[in-house]
């Protein structure tokens, strides 16, 4: 049986409008699990429910992202005999049947993270194979345990305390964007594998909604992005450097985008001279 710790991050919402509320205060209250609920709204949320043993709740107005959140239940989940920090979102529609399989499936130690196959919709969104430039043409890792390098989103994410110390911790230089590409990479190149369960999940993926996207969020996520190329995954700078110059001329010939395009023209520009 793995000893499971939770992190759920929440925003601008109450507890009981989060999706995996109700079967997370099952699970604690059946004391299966251990729950930090890191809260990033304006204002804080005063629940019963916080008040359990098994659970801590804490409030920072700051909204710092993921990362510190994170790296706080990384921090709770070591001072405890635990297995594995599952990370969720508010917008993550957790399953009975993956937390069970969470508790219960035998994880080696070569495994550093498992991961369940995420729906926005109708579209498969993560995981998805990562040894080559992630665009809209997507390649999906077979399910079960895989060597290959992998990308996939935070939420749902559930990674051995094993590999996170082997890594030091969530990377703050990504507070919220990126944070999930650095995490795999980190981890392939420490030479752990990745368990893909066939466990689906939906959650909302908010990036693709560049209708609704303010011009301050597209810029933490072009910033990031490109730190995450020029700093990191290095060996794709190039393939960056295409995506950002194809970018600009489809935003700048899309209703929804064109507002985004000059800025996307901008990075282009910078991360070219960079590598010049």
């Amino acid at each position: 049986m793995n000893r499971l710790f939770v992190t759920i991050v929440m925003y601008e919402r109450s507890w009981q409008e989060t999706s995996a509320s109700p079967l997370l205060e099952k699970a604690v209250k059946n004391q299966q699990i251990q729950l930090l609920v890191y809260d990033n709204s304006p204002h804080s949320h005063d629940e019963p429910f916080f008040q359990h043993p098994l659970v801590s709740y804490f409030h920072d107005p700051a909204n710092p992202g993921l990362s510190k959140a994170y790296n706080k239940g990384f921090k709770s989940a070591s001072s405890g005999d635990f297995d594995l920090l599952l990370l969720l979102d508010q917008d993550t529609e957790l399953t009975k049947a993956y937390l069970n399989f969470l508790m219960t499936e035998t994880i080696g130690t070569e495994i550093g993270a498992v991961v369940p196959l995420i729906y926005s919709g109708t579209t498969q969104v993560s995981p998805v194979l990562a040894d080559r430039y992630i665009n809209r043409n997507l390649a999906y890792p077979a399910i079960g345990e895989q060597k290959q390098r992998i990308m996939a989103i935070n939420s749902g994410t559930a990674v051995t305390l094993a590999a996170i110390k082997k890594i030091g911790g969530f990377n703050d230089a990504f507070p919220l964007d990126f944070l999930d590409h650095w995490l795999f990479l980190r981890l392939h190149q420490e030479g752990f594998r990745f368990l893909i369960a066939n466990q689906k999940l939906n959650h909302d993926l908010s990036v693709m909604h560049y209708k609704t996207m303010t011009r301050e969020r597209y810029e933490q996520i072009l910033t990031s992005e490109s730190k995450f190329y020029r700093d990191f995954d290095k060996e794709k700078k190039k393939e960056h450097e295409k995506q950002l110059f194809f970018r600009t001329i489809k935003q700048a010939l899309s209703p929804k985008m064109c507002r985004f395009s000059r800025r996307t023209w901008k990075e282009y520009l910078s991360f070219r001279k960079d590598h010049l």
